[in-house]
C-alpha cells in the first residue's frame, strides 16, 4: 500500500497533466483548478462526511485551503471538469446501476432536507432510502458515462441518455422497456455474458475502498459532484496502476 503522500502526489500529477493549459487560478482564488479537482477526488477516495474529510485535509497542510463551506461550493462549481477524465467507448460496453443509501429507512420521514435528495427504492434486493448512480464502462473497465437519480427511479429511465453511446451495451433486464429497448442494448440473462462481471468488480471496489454505499449529502448538486469525482478517481487510478506496476483493476493500494 502506498503512503498518503505518494497517493496525493500521484493523483495531483495525473490531474495536472490531463488539464494542461486549463490549470489556472482565479485572480481572487486560493486554489488552482488542479488543486480543486484533487480535493474532490481525495474526498471520493476517503469517503465519509465532508466535515471529517476537511479536518483530515487541513491536517495534511498541503496548500492554502479556503473555509470548509467555500471549498464545498468550489467542488460543486467545478465538478463538470471531471468529464475530461471519462474514457471513450469500445465495441462492447457494460451498463448497470449502483445504489447509495443517504439515510436509514427508519428515518425516512424525519428530515425534510433529506427527502428532497433521496427516495425509497430497491438496491441489491433490499430497500434503501437514497439515490442511484448509473454508469457505463468500456471493455477496459474505464468509465465512459455516468448519471444519477433517486432510488425510486427505474433503471430504464437512463436508456435514452446512454443509448447515444457508440457500440454494444450489455445490460440486465432491469433496463428493458415496454415501448422498445434501444437497438444497441443487449439484455443479458443471469449467468450469461461474463463480461458484465467487470461492472460488479467496479462496484465492489467503490464499496470496500471508497465506502460509497453510504453517503451524507443533503443536496442533489453535492451528490452529483461526488459521483463525477468518483468516476474521475476510478479512471485516474486505473491509469496510474500501469505506472506503478499494480494490478490494473485494483484500488486497495490507493486507500486512505
Amino acid at each position: 500500500m502506498l503512503q498518503e503522500d505518494y497517493i496525493v502526489i500521484g493523483l495531483y500529477c495525473a490531474i495536472s497533466d490531463k488539464l494542461g493549459e486549463q490549470d489556472k487560478r482565479h485572480k481572487q482564488g486560493k486554489l488552482f483548478l488542479s488543486e480543486i479537482l484533487l480535493c474532490g477526488v481525495l474526498f471520493a477516495l476517503k469517503g465519509g462526511s465532508f466535515r471529517q474529510f476537511y479536518i483530515w485535509l487541513k491536517r495534511r497542510n498541503l496548500f492554502c485551503l479556503p473555509e470548509r463551506t467555500r471549498l464545498e461550493r468550489l467542488l460543486i462549481t467545478h465538478h463538470g471538469k471531471c468529464n475530461a477524465f471519462l474514457a471513450d467507448p469500445t465495441l462492447c460496453n457494460v451498463m448497470d446501476s449502483y445504489g447509495v443509501e443517504v439515510i436509514h429507512p427508519i428515518r425516512e420521514n424525519r428530515s425534510k432536507q433529506s427527502q428532497s435528495v433521496s427516495k425509497k427504492g430497491k438496491s441489491n434486493h433490499r430497500w434503501i432510502v437514497g439515490r442511484k448512480i448509473n454508469v457505463a464502462i468500456n471493455g477496459k473497465l474505464s468509465i465512459v458515462k455516468v448519471d444519477h437519480a433517486s432510488a425510486n427511479v427505474h433503471d430504464n429511465n437512463f436508456n435514452d441518455q446512454f443509448s447515444k453511446i457508440e457500440g454494444i451495451i450489455l445490460t440486465d433486464f432491469g433496463f428493458r422497456q415496454k415501448e422498445g429497448t434501444p437497438e444497441n442494448f443487449k439484455l443479458c440473462k443471469r449467468g450469461t455474458w461474463g463480461e458484465r462481471m467487470g461492472v460488479e468488480q467496479l462496484f465492489s471496489l467503490w464499496t470496500r475502498v471508497c465506502g460509497m454505499k453510504h453517503s451524507f449529502h443533503r443536496t442533489v448538486e453535492g451528490f452529483a459532484a461526488k459521483a463525477l469525482f468518483l468516476c474521475a478517481l476510478t479512471n485516474l487510478i486505473f491509469d496510474l496502476n500501469k505506472v506503478f506496476d499494480f494490478p490494473r483493476f485494483s484500488m486497495v493500494q490507493w486507500s486512505l
